[in-house]
């Protein structure tokens, strides 16, 4: 073999040697890229609570979102956003005839990692006084036996209303828009009774609930007093505390 034909297999054994190691270390940087992301995500439900708004999209950084459309009262649960994907959109479901790329509320505020959020959207698009609020759906851990509820009163035409949990007044005058303080209770079953602060001993609507111990609850209220459709007053509760198997 002549010195040029061993310089050339020589060049290329070197040429396949470096493209061994560089390969892999490729791949691996393209792997952590993708842990860090996966790392820097945040947990976010939405709550569709407007009684005339009907269905909506998410939209994140500007792209559509979701699988599923987010439709009145109905939660969502919690699922994962990379906090980079700001802004987040809502946008009305697209129809056979219209695509509608007007944003009915946005969300601008940069969220944090492993941080657990409930996103309210309220208020009535018949009046143009659609609204939301955000909670941040963390806490200190209950004493042992206890758990904790707070009260988000999403109602729209509410002046102020009163929470109790078995007769017992747990929140009052508790206006629109407002989020309550995180209230410790001894974990067991309870009946939740809403009713305007006004009238306390009318109850506007009742829910059975089991509080547990050790987890963090968030009780809200929607709709229209004094309706009787299905935009009537209604109530709900969200656990807060994310079960041990979820991963974030």
């Amino acid at each position: 073999m002549t010195n040029k034909s061993k310089s050339s297999v020589l060049l290329y054994l070197c040429l396949f040697i470096i493209g061994v190691m560089v390969i892999p270390m490729a791949s691996s940087c393209g792997k952590s890229d993708i842990t860090t992301s996966t790392n820097s995500n945040a947990q976010l439900q939405i709550l569709n609570l407007s009684p005339d708004l009907q269905a909506f999209n998410l939209y994140a950084l500007y792209s559509k979102f979701n699988t599923n459309q987010y439709t009145y009262p109905v939660p969502s649960g919690y699922f994962s956003v990379p906090v980079i994907d700001t802004p987040f959109q809502i946008r009305p479901v697209p129809t056979s005839t219209t695509i509608s790329l007007t944003n009915i509320q946005t969300l601008s505020q940069q969220l944090q990692p492993h941080v657990r959020y409930s996103w309210f959207i309220t208020g009535l698009k018949a009046d143009s006084s659609i609204t939301t609020i955000l909670t941040v759906d963390t806490g200190s851990i209950p004493a042992v036996g206890r758990g904790k509820i707070r009260f988000v009163n999403a109602s729209p035409n509410s002046t102020g209303l009163n929470l109790t949990a078995n007769d017992t007044l747990a929140f009052s005058k508790v206006t629109y828009k407002k989020v309550t303080d995180y209230r410790e209770v001894t974990a067991g079953d309870y009946t939740l009774k809403f009713s305007k602060s006004s009238a306390p001993t009318t109850v506007l609507k009742s829910l059975d609930v089991t509080i547990l111990d050790g987890k963090l609850y968030t009780v809200f209220s929607y709709g229209l007093v004094n309706r009787a459709d299905t935009a009537a007053f209604g109530g709900g509760i969200l656990l807060n505390t994310v079960p041990e198997t979820t991963t974030q």
